[in-house]
Order: structure tokens, then C-alpha cells, then sequence
């Protein structure tokens, strides 16, 4: 966590994240997902979030993951997994949390980073998200 904040700190300083964005325009809306290997954002894979949820859409397999959101800070959330249409389960179950930070490219789009923590061992995914609506 202090690391990421360091990072956070340093990268402003250097001009490398706007600081006239606050990470409050991403609360809630509609989000989609950047595709690393095609660079582009991928209208199939959506998140939409409100105040206290976030719901995940793969509208190519018809999945449907739901998350209790928690703000920890201005640019931290934690997801907890509660629901999913899921016929089996995979790597994450039921009761998962995620903490995610959050750092600005610009108006529409952020970094994140997604850590959870199982049997011992945390894992990180990173991304890109860009807000639609």
C-alpha cells in the first residue's frame, strides 16, 4: 500500500499523472475494459458501478459477476465477490475480497491495479479501464 501511495506521489511530481483529475469522476458509471493484446478497449467485457456495487458483463460468454464495493480512500476500493451466474467456480469464490487502486490517465481512463490475497500468496492483475457513461 505505501509503496503504491509512493509511486502515486512520485509520478505526480513528475508530471506523469494529471493531478487536476480526482479519481472521485470514477465512483460510479459504466466502464469498459482494455484489451492489452489488441490494444483497445473491449466493448464486450463491462462494468458498471453505483455507489456500493460493481457488476461485471461478459457479454460474449453471458457472465455476470456482482461485487460489494467499499471505498477505502479517494483512488482504493475493495470488491467483495457476493454473486455470479457462474455454472463453476474458478481461481475466486464466493466471499473474495480485491482491493483496488486506481490512478488516473485522464478524464475517461485510469490504471488499476487488483491485489488479492489467497492461500498465503497475493496476486496482482493490472489494467486499464476507461469510463463510457
Amino acid at each position: 500500500m505505501k509503496s503504491v501511495l509512493l509511486f502515486i506521489y512520485i509520478a505526480s511530481i513528475l508530471g506523469l499523472v494529471n493531478s487536476n483529475i480526482n479519481c472521485s469522476e470514477f465512483k460510479e458509471g459504466r466502464y469498459i475494459y482494455l484489451n492489452k493484446e489488441e490494444n483497445q478497449f473491449d466493448q464486450t467485457h463491462i462494468a458498471i458501478r453505483t455507489t456500493n456495487k460493481q457488476i461485471y458483463i461478459d457479454s460474449e460468454k453471458g457472465d455476470t459477476l456482482i461485487y460489494d464495493l467499499n471505498w477505502i480512500s479517494n483512488c482504493e476500493y475493495e470488491l467483495i465477490y457476493t454473486k455470479s451466474n457462474l455454472k463453476k467456480e474458478g481461481l475466486v469464490k464466493i466471499g473474495d475480497t480485491f482491493t483496488i487502486t486506481m490512478v488516473p490517465i485522464d478524464k475517461t481512463s485510469y490504471n488499476y491495479t487488483s491485489k488479492i490475497m489467497k492461500n498465503g500468496l497475493e496476486r496482482e492483475f493490472k489494467g486499464t479501464m476507461k469510463k463510457i457513461e
